[in-house]
C-alpha cells in the first residue's frame, strides 16, 4: 500500500492498516492521538523548514478526520487542531462539511488546499504558510474565518463565500504579484472584514462584498502597480471603513461603494502615479469621509458623484493630489474650516475635468456656507466660480480657434506635407465634422477627377473663408466676454455683490464732484439758458475782464456797483450752484436735481471746464451702465444663486 498515492481516507480500517504498516509518521500518530481525545495536535512551536517525518502529516489523514472519521473513529464535536506541521499533498475539503471548526497553526502547507464550499464551524490558519495559496471560494463558516500572521503565496480566494462571524488576515503576508493575492468578490461576512497591518503584493479584491461591520485595513500596505491594489467596487460596508495610516501602490477603488459609517483616509499615503491613487465615484459614506494628515498622494483623486455625510479634512491634504475631481462631490457637513483662499483652491484645482469646467463644486460649497450662516463667504465662492467659468468659455473658444487655424493651415499645403498635417489632425479629433470636410476637399491626387478642377478650388476657397471668419468672430466675442466680464465682476460681482454698485456710483459722484468744484473755483461754469446768456447783465459780466468767476458773481445775491456800492443781481434767483448735487445730476439717471440743466462748464475760460466737459460724458454713460447693472442685480433679473 503506497500511502503517497492515497487520496481519499473513508474507513478506519484503511489507517488501521497504515499504522500496522509502519507508515504513519510520528507527527501523524500524534493527530490521531489528539484527534480521539478532541486536543490539539502539537506537533511543533513553529513554522517547519523541512519535511520531515516529526512534523510530517499528510493531506488524506488529516482529511479523513476533519470530515469527522466514521462510525468506527468518530472524531471530537471541537474539531481538529494542528501546530506546527508539514502537511503534504492537497488538502480536498471541496464541497464537504467539517464536524467542528478548523484550525492549523504554524502549519507549513506544501500544496493548494482546496475548500470550495466547505461548510465548518470555523476555519482558522493562523502564522501558517500556504505555499500555493489556497481555494475556499463559496466556503459556508457559521463561526469565523482567520488568517493572522500567515503568509500566502498564491491567490487567497475567499470569492462568494458566506461567514456569519468575522474574516481576520491581520499582519499577514499575501503574495500573487500581477494577479489577485486575496479575492472576496461577493463575500458575506456578518461580522467584520480586518486586514490591519497586512502587506498584499498583488490584488486584493472585496468586489461586490456585503461586511456587517468595520472593514479595517490600518497600518496595511497593498501593492499591485499594474491594476487595483484594493477593489472594492460596490460593497457594503454597515459599520465604518478604515484606511488610516495604508500604503498603496496601484488604484484603491470604493467605486459605487456604501459605506454606513466613516471612511477614515488619515495619514494614508496613496500611490498610482498614472492612474487613480483613490477611485470612489458614485461612493454613499453616510457618516462621513475624512481626508486629513494625509501623508502622501500621486495621481489622481477622483470623489465625481461621490455622496458623503460630514467632510473632515484639511488643505495641506488636498494640496497633495496630483489630479483632483470633485464634480458632483456632494457633502452635507464641512470640518475642515471654510478659509476662503484655501476653499478657493481646492475647488480651483478639482472643478476642471479633461479641460472641461464644472460648477457643481463652486455651487455645492456655497450652499451649504449660506445654509450656515457663513452668506458673505458663499457669495465669495460664487464669484470665483463666475470668472473661472468664463475663463474655461473664453478657454474653449480658443481651443476650437486653435483647431480651426490647423484646418487653415492644412488647406493651404500640397502634396505629401498636407497628406501628413492631415494625418497628425484625425489623430487629435478623428470624428470632427470639419476635419471631414476638409480631407473631402482635398483629396488625394487622382482620386477626384470627377469634380472639376474650378468647382474644387472655388470649394477650397470657400472653406478656408469659413475658418478665417470663425476665427474672426471668436476673437471679437473673447474680447467682448473679456470686457463684459470685467465691468459685471466689477460693479455687481457678478449679480452676486449687488452693494458694489453703489460704490462704484458713489466714486463716479466724487470724481464728478471734485471736477465741478475746481470747474466752479476756477469761473470755468456758464448758465445753460438761453435768455440768461444773451441777458445785457450776464454779458457784462462774461465780459468783463476783472472778474474771473462770472458766474458766481452773477448768481450772488449782491455785487458791488462802480462805485462800490453792492446792489442785487439778476442772477439771484437762478439755480443755485452746488457741486455734489451737480455731480449726482450727471452721474445717477435716475436723479434730476436741476443742476444739470441749469449750468453747463465752459471749455474757453479754462482746463478745469475743459477737462470737465469731457469727463462728463463719461460720467453720464458709466452712471447709465452701473445704475443699470446695480438695478438688475437688485431685482434678480442678473440671477444670483
Amino acid at each position: 500500500m503506497n500511502y503517497e498515492d492515497l487520496h481519499l481516507i473513508t474507513h478506519w480500517a484503511q489507517v488501521v492498516q497504515l499504522r500496522e504498516n509502519d507508515l504513519l509518521t510520528p507527527a501523524e500518530l500524534t493527530l490521531l492521538a489528539a484527534a480521539e481525545k478532541g486536543e490539539t495536535a502539537q506537533i511543533s512551536y513553529t513554522v517547519p523548514n523541512l519535511k520531515a517525518s516529526s512534523v510530517l502529516i499528510r493531506a488524506a489523514l488529516l482529511r479523513y478526520l476533519i470530515l469527522g472519521g466514521c462510525k468506527d473513529f468518530c472524531t471530537q464535536p471541537s474539531g481538529i487542531t494542528v501546530n506546527g506541521a508539514w502537511i503534504s499533498g492537497v488538502l480536498d475539503l471541496s464541497f464537504t462539511t467539517a464536524r467542528g471548526p478548523v484550525d492549523l497553526f504554524n502549519c507549513y502547507v506544501a500544496e493548494k488546499p482546496q475548500m470550495m464550499q466547505l461548510t465548518a464551524d470555523g476555519l482558522t490558519i493562523v502564522s501558517c504558510t500556504l505555499a500555493a495559496g489556497i481555494n475556499a471560494a463559496r466556503l459556508q463558516i457559521s463561526g469565523n474565518v482567520t488568517f493572522n500572521g500567515s503568509r500566502v503565496h498564491g491567490k487567497l480566494s475567499l470569492s462568494g463565500g458566506d461567514i456569519r462571524g468575522h474574516l481576520s488576515c491581520t499582519r499577514a503576508t499575501l503574495r500573487n504579484e500581477g494577479g489577485s493575492a486575496f479575492k472576496a468578490q461577493g463575500l458575506k461576512v456578518a461580522s467584520s472584514v480586518l486586514l490591519e497591518g497586512t502587506t498584499a503584493t498583488g490584488q486584493v479584491s472585496l468586489l461586490g462584498a456585503q461586511v456587517g461591520g468595520q472593514l479595517v485595513c490600518i497600518g496595511a500596505a497593498f501593492h499591485n502597480p499594474e491594476g487595483h491594489a484594493l477593489n472594492a467596487q460596490s460593497t457594503m460596508v454597515q459599520g465604518d471603513v478604515f484606511l488610516r495610516d495604508v500604503t498603496t501602490l496601484g488604484e484603491v477603488s470604493f467605486l459605487g461603494a456604501e459605506v454606513s459609517g466613516v471612511l477614515d483616509c488619515a495619514y494614508a499615503d496613496l500611490r498610482n502615479p498614472d492612474g487613480h491613487a483613490l477611485n470612489v465615484q458614485r461612493l454613499v459614506v453616510k457618516e462621513g469621509f475624512i481626508w486629513r494628515r494625509i501623508k502622501g498622494v500621486s495621481g489622481a483623486v477622483d470623489l465625481t458623484s461621490a455622496h458623503v455625510g460630514d467632510l473632515w479634512d484639511d488643505p495641506e491634504s488636498w494640496a497633495l493630489c496630483d489630479r483632483l475631481f470633485l464634480s458632483g462631490f456632494i457633502y452635507d457637513v464641512l470640518h475642515g474650516g471654510i478659509d476662503v483662499p484655501d476653499r478657493l483652491a481646492w475647488l480651483k484645482k478639482g472643478a476642471v475635468s479633461r479641460r472641461e469646467f464644472y460648477p457643481q463644486p463652486y455651487e455645492q460649497l456655497a450652499k451649504l456656507l449660506r445654509d450656515t450662516g457663513h452668506r458673505s463667504d458663499a457669495r465669495a465662492i460664487m464669484v470665483a466660480k463666475e470668472q473661472e467659468q468664463r475663463k474655461a468659455s473664453r478657454a474653449r473658444w480658443r481651443r476650437e480657434a486653435a483647431w480651426r487655424e490647423a484646418l487653415l493651415e492644412a488647406s493651404d499645403l500640397s502634396g505629401d506635407a498636407q497628406a501628413a498635417a492631415i494625418a497628425a489632425l484625425s489623430a487629435r479629433r478623428p470624428n470632427d465634422p470639419h476635419l471631414d470636410r476638409l480631407i473631402l476637399l482635398h483629396p488625394v491626387e487622382g482620386t477626384a477627377d470627377f469634380v472639376p478642377p474650378l468647382t474644387l478650388r472655388h470649394a477650397q476657397t470657400q472653406f478656408r473663408g469659413e475658418q478665417r471668419w470663425h476665427n474672426w468672430h471668436v476673437s471679437v466675442r473673447t474680447a467682448g466676454s473679456l470686457v463684459a466680464d470685467k465691468i459685471f465682476g466689477l460693479v455687481v460681482g457678478y449679480g452676486h455683490k449687488p452693494e458694489r454698485s453703489f460704490f462704484m456710483l458713489l466714486a463716479l459722484v466724487l470724481c464728478g464732484w471734485f471736477l465741478a468744484a475746481k470747474a466752479w473755483e476756477a469761473g470755468d461754469f456758464a448758465p445753460t439758458a438761453g435768455p440768461v446768456l444773451m441777458s445785457e447783465g450776464w454779458q457784462a459780466l462774461a465780459t468783463d475782464d476783472r472778474i474771473q468767476n462770472p458766474a458766481l458773481v452773477w448768481s450772488d445775491k449782491y455785487m458791488l456797483s462802480p462805485d462800490g456800492e453792492p446792489v442785487l443781481t439778476a442772477g439771484r434767483d437762478y439755480e443755485t450752484f452746488n457741486a455734489v448735487a451737480y455731480a449726482v445730476d450727471l452721474v445717477v439717471p435716475i436723479v434730476a436735481l436741476g443742476q444739470e440743466a441749469a449750468w453747463a462748464p465752459s471749455t474757453t475760460r479754462g482746463p478745469w471746464g475743459w477737462w470737465l466737459w469731457w469727463v462728463r460724458w463719461w460720467l453720464i454713460a458709466l452712471g447709465w451702465i452701473v445704475t443699470a447693472i446695480g438695478a438688475a442685480a437688485v431685482t434678480g433679473v442678473i440671477r444670483r444663486d
